[in-house]
Order: structure tokens, then sequence, then C-alpha cells
């Protein structure tokens, strides 16, 4: 059986044109929107758990998962989420 790529996009070797464009996404959310850091890797390193996590995408709503997860404002779409929007719920790590 083949098993799924749980990876995201900037750790894939042969998507690094792909990677850039999604940093850049990134870096043009406007700062008071974006994710802080802690919570950024916190969300992705849930998404590397998920089942739905596909070469970066996320099989519950196909979003790039990296781009997701800097948004403060968004929550995880697994029903349970993963992780939740940050007006909602703030992880205490």
């Amino acid at each position: 059986m083949i098993r799924p790529c749980r990876c995201l996009i900037g750790e894939m070797p042969d998507e690094a044109e792909l990677a850039e464009i999604i940093r850049e996404r990134i870096e043009l959310i406007p700062e008071e929107e974006r994710t802080p850091e802690k919570e950024y890797a916190f969300r992705l390193s849930r998404c590397r758990e998920c089942e739905h996590l596909q070469r970066g995408t996320c099989g519950q709503c196909g979003c790039y998962v990296e781009i997701r997860a800097a948004r403060k404002w968004q929550g995880c779409p697994a029903v349970p989420a993963c992780w939740n929007r940050l007006d909602t719920a703030m992880h205490n790590a």
C-alpha cells in the first residue's frame, strides 16, 4: 500500500518554486491578521499529524495548510478541529 505524503510544501524538495510562492503569500498577510510564530508552529505540528494532510494540502478543504495556519482568524476545517481560530481559543503550551 502506498502511504500518503504527510508533509508540508516547504518540506518537499521537488516543490521549491511552490514553497516560495506560499512564503510570499504568507508575507502578504497583514501583520495584525497573521498568526503569532509560536501558535503557527503549533498549528503546523498538528497538521503534520493529521490524516487529511496530503502533499501540503488539507484533504478537508483543499487549502495549502501553511497559508491557512498563518491566518489567525482561520481554524482547522476537520471535525473535530485539530486547532482553532485565535479569537475563540489559544493554545497554551
